[in-house]
């Protein structure tokens, strides 16, 4: 997956410390859910440094077919450029601790998905 993983930085310089955390975030991620076609991680920085504002972080995930189609009967899911995309968005002051809102958020919708019975999907 660390071939189909992008990491883009707006308003801030790419940081290392916040592409290790996403890489950390993603492998413990696919030990629930490993069948992931591609992975977009956005960091945006507030372009202002006032109280109160926050880094935004945003992951696509990249989904087979054969999974996309349960995920949109969950409401999980949007068509884009020809993809399936699980869309997770989360904000935080640290940007560390937005990237890492952003996966537990997709961890919990994924445990959702793969806990449905079969018969549901």
């Amino acid at each position: 997956m660390a071939a189909l993983l992008k990491i883009g930085f707006h308003n801030t310089q790419p940081q290392e410390a916040i592409e290790f955390r996403v890489r950390r975030e993603l492998a413990k991620l696919e030990k629930f859910y490993d069948r992931f076609v591609s992975c977009r991680v956005d960091v945006e920085a507030p372009e202002h440094k006032r109280r109160g504002s926050v880094f935004k972080v945003r992951i696509d995930f990249g989904l087979p077919r054969e999974d996309a189609t349960a995920w949109a009967k969950l409401g999980g899911t949007a068509s884009r450029q020809g993809e399936e995309v699980m869309e997770v968005n989360a904000a935080n002051r640290d940007a560390g601790m937005a990237v890492h809102a952003a996966f537990n958020a997709a961890r919990r919708r994924l445990k959702d998905f793969v806990n449905v019975p079969s018969k549901a999907v």
